[in-house]
């Protein structure tokens, strides 16, 4: 068999297929975990960035300016980078699990990412729930 590079190789050959199938859901457990780590903590920085701006500048603008710039970032990364991060995510891992073919790749990983720190950071009504899950099926 043709493997693309050696470490394919080595890996498919040295381990079995249940547990290079354990290996490779760990490997996602992890890493979906430090995205979600990612958001979190991006959220929390923005949002407090933007109440520590609140008590030095008039908060009646501050808040309102900057849950404007943070939703036209999101939406400009949405609509010029990735249009297919557009929503919560959930439909699309839906639309992904029942074999409809959806654009789930690291462009959407990365994009989903930021529009989701930028928007919720901003202040933004929005849960996190969404995001993480349209992160975590595209890692």
């Amino acid at each position: 068999m043709w493997y693309p590079n050696p470490w394919h190789q080595i890996v498919h050959t040295t381990l079995k297929p249940k547990t290079l199938a354990i290996v490779e859901a760990g490997l996602i457990g992890i890493t979906s975990g430090l995205a979600v780590l990612v958001i979190k903590y991006g959220i929390n920085w923005v949002g407090t960035w933007r109440i520590e701006l609140a008590y030095f500048y008039p908060a009646g603008l501050i808040l309102p300016l900057m849950g404007g710039i943070g939703g036209f970032l999101a939406g400009f990364l949405v609509e010029r980078v990735a249009p297919e991060t557009a929503g919560s995510g959930i439909p699309q891992v839906k639309a992904v699990l029942a074999h409809v073919p959806v654009a789930l790749d690291i462009r959407v990983a990365v994009v989903k990412l930021l529009g989701g720190i930028l928007a919720l950071g901003a202040g933004l009504p929005l849960g996190r729930e969404g995001p993480i899950i349209q992160v975590g099926a595209a890692l």
